[in-house]
């Protein structure tokens, strides 16, 4: 059985810098916005879907290690879920094969 989702690397576009793997689910063409539960890589992005975290307002941007720029905002989700909104034209995806 093969499996029902797309992996994607996620860079920073203005330097370049890997920041995290994510498992995108669904036929949307693009990443519009990333589910903290869908992070797999690095841990440390990765445990923010099981944080300690009361409030989505304490969550700290998604921001390149390297450049410091912004690439998501902490939001929620139509379904209440914590998500990452991501800035178009700020990161860039390299699907994995």
């Amino acid at each position: 059985m093969g499996k029902n989702y797309k992996e994607y690397s996620i860079h920073c576009a203005k330097c370049n810098t890997y920041m995290l793997t994510y498992h995108k689910f669904g036929a949307g063409k693009g990443i519009l916005r990333l589910y903290f539960a869908h992070i797999t890589a690095p841990e440390s992005l990765a445990a923010l879907a099981r944080s300690d975290y009361e409030r989505i307002s304490q969550v700290p941007n998604l921001q390149c290690p390297n450049c410091q720029e912004v690439i998501g905002v902490p939001a929620t989700s139509k379904g209440k879920r914590w998500v990452f909104r991501m800035r178009q034209g700020f990161f860039r995806r390299k699907l994995h094969k």
